[in-house]
């Protein structure tokens, strides 16, 4: 007796907690048989209950459900099968609610009779939820949209006045120099440079809408191709710095070529830029097959394909604890002084390989180079 009680109260709560409740219907006889949790989802007070007929329950099933739920219980029966269906009904207090009923329908060993068995789930709060979630990100795409609008449209229109105000200061600097005095000329330099920056950022800025709104199609894209192409635009700089590169085949993916090409332009840019004084750069580049736990890690979904490219330096590194907000806008981890740049060019990286439905992650430490993983995949699921 105690063991009966025991389960009973056992069964009791977990209804009650996880909001779902039982239901045995036996086929042809007009009542159907509730747990108590079942009366629990319906919010019917204890006062209230009694055996309820199956036709009441039918009818509590809003009419642009009601036909499909009753088309699936009743192949259920025809077919002893099992039926899953969701449905929203309204409950003893008028409030609407979205369910899901499970079960089969078997013969019942004892009486022979067929009966309808299984559970029904309150599954409101989960609707409501993913519903208020898909309105944010439905509410967030629109404001990034709008934001990469603005950014374009503003660093767009900027480029003219400063290209006036260079043009100007170019030309009182090349004319009056020699009047302007000591002081005259400090000013004029630092105006000028400053227009410098502010132009490095629109560029950075337009690069970033650019990247944010593509345009071309996605295409077979060799990627051995791109990295000989931007090894061939950096040659003078490599030889320069007297870097080792090494290449390994690079795989072939559905990408677009364009953001390909400025993805690891930027990234080898990136080794090159932040190189150490104290021993000669090498650069190296290979291609795998992305673990499954690889792509999990990624947040990536686990039934496509993806490519594992890293990008390994022995640079000067960064700290561990930048990782993640290297990829930011504007971030730098050095003075303008030190490394040339406006602070965008892994935030347009990071862009890239989303527009790609990839990742993109940094391992690095002071003083010990860094290594770029990106993950991507060989097709772009959306389009296939």
């Amino acid at each position: 007796m105690s063991q009966l009680y025991d389960s009973t109260t056992y069964l009791r709560e977990a209804e009650s907690l996880l909001q779902f409740g039982t239901f045995d219907y036996e086929i042809g006889q007009p009542f159907i048989h509730w747990s108590q949790g079942l009366y629990q989802v319906f919010s019917i007070p204890e006062h209230a209950r009694q055996i309820l007929t199956f036709d009441w329950y039918i009818q509590q099933i809003l009419e642009p459900d009601r036909q499909q739920a009753t088309d699936v219980i009743t192949e259920a029966i025809s077919h002893r099968s099992s039926f899953r269906v969701q449905y929203r009904v309204t409950d003893y207090n008028g409030r609407e609610l979205v369910l899901l009923s499970q079960g089969k329908a078997e013969l019942n060993p004892e009486t022979e009779k067929l009966h309808l068995v299984g559970l029904t789930a309150d599954l409101t709060a989960k609707v409501q939820f993913q519903q208020e979630l898909e309105n944010k990100m439905q509410a967030l795409d629109q404001s990034n949209f709008e934001l990469e609008q603005f950014a374009y449209i503003a660093s767009h229109d900027l480029q003219e006045p400063l290209r006036k105000i260079t043009s100007f200061g170019e030309r009182i600097h090349s004319k009056y120099r020699e009047n302007l005095g000591e002081e005259g000329n400090h000013y004029l330099t630092r105006m000028l440079g400053a227009t410098q920056r502010m132009k490095l950022l629109i560029d950075s800025l337009l690069s970033y809408s650019r990247a944010s709104r593509p345009e071309e199609p996605f295409t077979p894209v060799s990627l051995s191709e791109v990295v000989k192409n931007v090894l061939s635009d950096f040659e003078l700089r490599i030889a320069e710095s007297k870097a080792e590169v090494k290449v390994e085949p690079l795989p072939t993916i559905l990408a677009l070529p364009t953001q390909m090409h400025q993805l690891f332009q930027n990234l080898i840019g990136n080794a090159l830029k932040f190189n150490s004084p104290d021993r000669v750069l090498t650069i190296h580049m290979a291609a795998s097959q992305a673990s499954r736990q690889e792509i999990s890690e990624g947040w990536l979904p686990t039934g496509q394909n993806f490519h594992k490219i890293t990008i390994m330096d022995n640079g000067i590194g960064f700290e561990a604890r930048y990782s993640e907000q290297i990829f930011t806008l504007f971030k730098r981890l050095h003075g303008r002084s030190e490394y040339e740049g406006a602070g965008m060019g892994l935030a347009i990286c990071k862009r890239i390989v989303e527009n790609h439905s990839g990742a993109i992650y940094a391992s690095s430490q002071a003083g010990q180079g860094t290594t770029f993983t990106l993950l991507l995949p060989e097709q772009q699921k959306d389009l296939n």
